[in-house]
């Protein structure tokens, strides 16, 4: 049966594919970059791990030798549910009858540099509040660089007593892919992501790194076909695959300032980090086994994922003592689901939005929710459309911050990350709407 399930998995995943590619992967953006991540976290991975024989959700790798639980007899439930919550998500978005606009909208090309100026002017801004609290903080990420300190940025705590300020790295990404949005130079721009992805690195953001490349990707994708630039795209692809490995085999040389420790050579490279770095829906089938053996663990019925956006977006100052009822019942519920000794700290484990939605409300979660966030991308979609400058920013900024959600399973994390990702957009909106000007698609 769990062929059957992984086969008419792939086949809805192709067929919503399908759909998106007919509607227009850039008009319906949140859709299809949801359904490449489905495709490969809540299918590819664990069809790997199913057929290595991987037995615990964290692998029996150097510290993980001998512990955790077997999950060998939930391959089969979860991939299973997999199947069910895709369905579910891609019925909710299709279902939904979509307004295709007739006119679209482009900057006026004597507007360009001065919304160019501003968008560096951001940049500036946001890199120097993210500084100032890491030296206030008493951190010297010039140091950490040449291997001259003690300690990393890594989790690092912030003088600020928060983390409101040092997340205007968010902020970053945004503003690079604004810069690239307005035809800025790409020798400018890389100097613009050279600090970035420097700073990014020191504070083990790989997935910062990822989301600029992955909203620089669709920037110039939509001013391109695929067919007349296959060799463009094939070396794009390579390369992206290339850097992509490259950061994540030399994370904690990053990390700790070991610039001299770095590996270049791709032969090197152990490929199979790939998949342990996708390997979320094991994590999720953790959970299915760990609430059937343990009848006293509860759904927190949504607390998790919507009271603590509140809880994450308050100061402490509001908090008894000053300390926030850390962590979540969801995070308790996932630490405790891995049976790791007492002894150790978190390891960071992240199960995938599913495993999110099962904790909250058990097996209704992977019905219920799936389709009910199938109708609100669609919503997003719908009311931000792309023929329109700040439509198309829009829907971007909430693709990559649907990049953590359905990867990492934290809606309050979501919020955050959406926030900060949207907030350039936002101060830039006023002149965007005024240099924007009507053009008629003939191609629709």
């Amino acid at each position: 049966m769990i062929w059957a399930c992984i086969l008419l998995n792939f086949l809805v995943l192709v067929a919503g594919l399908y759909y998106a590619r007919k509607q227009g992967f850039q008009s319906v953006m949140p859709f299809t970059v949801s359904l490449i991540l489905l495709l490969v976290y809540s299918l590819l991975s664990p069809v790997f791990f199913y057929m290595t024989g991987r037995e615990t959700p964290l692998g029996d790798d150097g510290v993980f030798r001998f512990v955790g639980k077997s999950i060998s007899d939930y391959y089969e439930l979860g991939m299973f549910l997999n199947l069910i919550a895709n369905t579910h998500f891609i019925y909710g978005f299709v279902a939904m009858r979509r307004s295709v606009a007739t006119k679209g909208h482009e900057l006026r090309p004597t507007s360009l540099p001065s919304l160019r100026l501003q968008t560096i002017g951001l940049y500036l801004l946001f890199t120097g509040i993210v500084l100032a609290d890491l030296f206030i903080s008493g951190l010297n990420p010039l140091d950490i660089l040449f291997g001259s300190a003690d300690e990393d940025l890594f989790g690092a705590e912030s003088a600020t007593n928060s983390h409101y300020f040092r997340n205007c790295a968010d902020c970053l990404i945004t503003t690079i892919i604004l810069f690239a949005y307005m035809q800025g130079r790409r020798s400018q721009l890389l100097l613009l992501m050279i600090p970035a992805f420097v700073l990014f690195a020191l504070m083990g953001f790989r997935y910062r790194i990822i989301l600029t490349l992955l909203g620089l990707l669709i920037v110039y994708g939509s001013r391109s076909t695929f067919v007349g630039n296959i060799r463009h795209w094939a070396a794009i692809g390579f390369g992206l695959a290339y850097f992509i490995l490259f950061i994540t085999y030399n994370r904690w040389n990053f990390i700790a300032g070991h610039l001299q420790d770095l590996t270049f050579n791709p032969a090197e490279f152990e490929y199979t980090v790939f998949f342990e770095q996708t390997h979320g829906a094991l994590v999720d089938m953790n959970l299915l086994r760990y609430f059937k053996e343990n009848t006293d663990a509860k759904h927190d019925w949504g607390l998790s994922m919507f009271g603590y956006i509140l809880i994450k977006a308050l100061p402490r100052a509001f908090f008894p003592n000053g300390e926030k009822p850390y962590p979540s019942p969801f995070v308790r519920t996932l630490d405790d689901s891995l049976e790791l000794p007492n002894s150790w700290t978190r390891t960071g484990e992240a199960s995938l939005h599913y495993g999110a939605f099962y904790a909250a409300f058990g097996l209704a979660g992977y019905v219920i929710l799936p389709l009910l966030m199938g109708r609100w991308i669609r919503f997003v979609t719908d009311r931000n459309p792309v023929e329109k400058p700040l439509g198309f920013l829009k829907q971007l900024a909430f693709t990559l911050a649907l990049f953590q959600f359905i990867t990492r399973g934290y809606f309050p994390q979501f919020v955050d990350h959406f926030v900060y990702l949207s907030l350039p957009i936002w101060l830039v909106a006023g002149s965007i709407g005024r240099a924007t000007q009507p053009f008629y698609d003939s191609s629709r």
